[in-house]
């Protein structure tokens, strides 16, 4: 008989990221559906946020439970205190991801709304019918080639800053999607 022990410490950063990633090079190459790529990417590194708060939380913080319901941007401002890392909302990555828990509050809490537009076009502008254009609500703006690089990268950035305040144990889940097991042959004197 063998016996195995696996571990892992797992958090859904990992995959969100890898997702986000993978429909932003989608989204860059212009394949059929970008807009959606683009849609998901953003989606999914402002989900990654409270992901990497809650597992670097766990690890760093005292009763990391009593602190579960606060928003995103609590958690990090919280994290950065507990680990001695500057936040300023001022500059990267802490503004893209302040953006980013403002567009998961518009992507999680959707309102519809009437949207109208109007303007004093050109005939030329008229003939070629680009005024034809779809308008589109406060979150679609948000949608676009520029924010969904920067929300990765925000989301990588914000990773690696927790990391260098960690301790190796601490690490263990954050900086990779790690494992480890064991094997153990039984014989008969055992």
């Amino acid at each position: 008989m063998i016996s195995v022990k696996t571990e892992r410490f797992y958090s859904a950063h990992h995959v969100l990221q890898r997702i986000a990633k993978d429909h932003l090079l989608k989204a860059q190459s212009k394949e059929p559906g970008w807009f959606d790529s683009l849609f998901i990417s953003i989606s999914l590194s402002s989900l990654a946020i409270e992901a990497i708060c809650n597992a670097v939380g766990e690890k760093a913080l005292d009763k990391w439970c009593d602190f579960e319901s606060c928003s995103p941007i609590a958690k990090i401002r919280l994290i950065c205190e507990r680990l001695g890392i500057d936040y300023d909302g001022g500059i990267e990555p802490w503004g893209t991801i302040i953006w980013l828990s403002k567009t998961r509050n518009l992507i999680s809490h959707p309102k519809a709304h009437h949207i109208k537009y109007e303007a004093i076009i050109t005939l030329e502008e008229q003939q070629n019918q680009s005024y034809r254009n779809m308008p589109k609500s406060k979150l679609e703006l948000q949608i676009t080639p520029t924010n969904a690089k920067k929300s990765v990268e925000a989301v990588d950035k914000l990773v690696e800053l927790f990391c260098t305040k960690l301790t190796l144990d601490q690490k263990f889940g954050i900086v990779g999607d790690m494992w480890h097991s064991s094997a153990k042959v039984h014989t008969d004197e055992n």
